[in-house]
């Protein structure tokens, strides 16, 4: 038990050692050991086309090889592509080049991606020619003419270093994570070898994932959650991965049944989209024991149809760019421990509520979620990282919590989305899990827009669960059985759809500009 007395502090659990291999040393250590199990899995028009532990590592090193041509150790190096295995042979590639990778988001405006490239410093970019109509590799070149691109699937045309791969340091920077940007301009997060291979590392501890997991990842692998929760996770375990090239829910169906894959990674949408899929019910899910949720309120009828209709554990799981699968529910815990917290911080974490006054909380009182850890970034690039990861290491998340005297960590808010009416705090969070148990509402995101008597007020923005849209009068009423009257909703405003960033998390401060725009109109 890590909790002692009655502040909202969990000292980490070290009973299990840091591993301070580097990734690429992994790599190679899983080929030697386990050669011929499957590392990796993809569709390929009507097949299944895999790759050996011992084949990604053969590519692996070839596109290492070739990457010291293009770059030095410590340099950095960017890919702006869709999911493929051609991504995921960059990955450990950079690695073991001992060059740092930049992930760019397919969906990134030119002048976003010139934003990344330059605060970066990329010294080349790998491409995708074509995605979804965008030309992404003629794009950089016309975004950042002096900086080489290639496109990413013709890397074996690339000339080969003659040089020995280097010995790379676990403490070397491997990854460079742009924010998701659900508050703004996304900032450059870099995370050591260390830090992203424990952290995928101690979250297979907790899931109890051996050799024999096949983990289906619908995620793109421009964000954390791909590149570093499952592929490293996979890794850790020398299991394998298997890519959905992108979240089709027909396709995802078809490949569960199709790869044999034990977890799944859905946020709450992408669930919902599966289970009212027409052929859910006649697809093979028999394989899955785990469905990986994010950070955020879920109703517990959801827990219950989830895990009925799948026939696997929910695990609710916490990370950030800065600081991936840092907390997590247990696959024992019960379903309101599963629907409405995030769950005990993994292993290497120090974890405290944090007043504004910096003192640590009291337990069950909400307060900033900071964390001290090895396991969390290095700091931004081209960015002050002090008022996130302050002089003592604490990282800052920016998030409201309460801590229970068991540890359990609940979502309370984010401290830039607290709304402030009349000098009453009302924390978006707590509204959205009361109204998220109206059957109406499939989701629901709350945000403050000006007031002229009260400085601001909530609005309830919300995806109606049926045809039947239900009246601002029994929404209201609703809330007011559970909810203070200042904290329910002064408006409800039904939306076909939340603008997301790609990890599927509500582009709050989108919504927010969206209202207060409406509001001057």
């Amino acid at each position: 038990m890590a909790i002692t007395g009655t502040d909202a502090l969990w000292s980490a659990t070290t009973d299990v050692p840091l591993d301070n291999r580097a990734i690429g040393t992994i790599l190679v250590d899983n080929a030697t050991a386990d050669p011929d199990r499957t590392a990796l899995a993809w569709p390929q028009s009507e097949d299944l086309r895999t790759w050996t532990w011992a084949e990604l590592r053969d590519g692996s090193e070839a596109l290492a090889h070739r990457l010291q041509a293009l770059a030095d150790p410590g340099d950095v190096v960017a890919v702006f592509a869709a999911n493929s295995p051609d991504w995921v042979v960059f990955e450990y590639a950079a690695a073991l080049a001992g060059v740092t990778f930049a992930a760019i988001n397919t969906a990134l405006a030119d002048v976003e991606v010139e934003h990344v490239l330059r605060t970066c410093g990329a010294k080349a970019v790998f491409a995708d020619a074509d995605f979804r109509g965008s030309p992404l590799l003629a794009r950089v070149r016309a975004i950042a003419p002096d900086i080489p691109a290639i496109e990413l699937a013709r890397w074996r045309d690339l000339a080969s270093s003659t040089k020995p791969l280097p010995v790379v340091d676990a403490s070397s920077p491997f990854l460079i994570q742009f924010t998701s940007g659900t508050t703004g301009k996304p900032k450059a997060a870099v995370l050591s070898h260390r830090a992203a291979f424990n952290c995928a590392r101690y979250q297979m501890l907790r899931l109890g994932g051996t050799a024999d997991d096949n983990w289906l990842n619908v995620l793109p692998l421009h964000h954390v959650g791909g590149s570093v929760c499952v592929l490293l996770s996979m890794l850790a375990v020398s299991g394998a991965t298997t890519l959905a090239p992108s979240f089709d829910p027909g396709a995802v169906l078809d490949l569960v049944g199709r790869s044999g894959a034990t977890i799944i990674g859905l946020v709450p949408t992408m669930q919902l989209a599966l289970l009212d899929h027409p052929e859910f019910t006649s697809s093979d899910l028999t394989t899955l024991r785990v469905v990986m949720s994010g950070g955020s309120v879920v109703p517990t009828s959801l827990i219950h149809r989830v895990e009925a209709a799948f026939g696997a554990t929910v695990i609710n799981a916490y990370g950030q760019s800065e600081s991936p699968s840092a907390i997590m529910t247990h696959p024992d815990d019960d379903d309101v421990t599963k629907a409405e917290t995030i769950g005990r911080p993994l292993d290497q974490r120090d974890v405290r509520i944090t007043r504004s006054d910096g003192s640590a909380a009291a337990l069950d009182e909400v307060g900033e979620l900071t964390m001290r850890s090895p396991l969390t970034m290095d700091g931004y690039l081209g960015a002050g990282s002090d008022e996130t990861l302050d002089r003592d290491g604490w990282l800052h998340t920016g998030d409201l919590c309460s801590m229970d005297a068991r540890g359990v960590l609940r979502i309370r808010g984010r401290v830039r989305e607290v709304i402030i009416r009349g000098g009453e705090n009302i924390y978006p969070a707590e509204v959205e899990e009361v109204m998220l148990r109206h059957p109406a509402i499939a989701d629901i995101a709350v945000v403050g827009v000006p007031d002229e008597r009260w400085g601001e007020v909530p609005v309830g923005c919300y995806r109606p669960a049926t045809d039947q849209q239900p009246s601002d009068a029994d929404l209201t009423d609703f809330g007011r059985v559970a909810l203070a009257g200042f904290k329910v909703p002064r408006r409800w405003i039904p939306m076909a759809a939340f603008p997301l960033t790609p990890a599927g998390k509500v582009k709050k401060f989108v919504l927010r500009e969206q209202l207060t725009r409406t509001e001057h109109m």
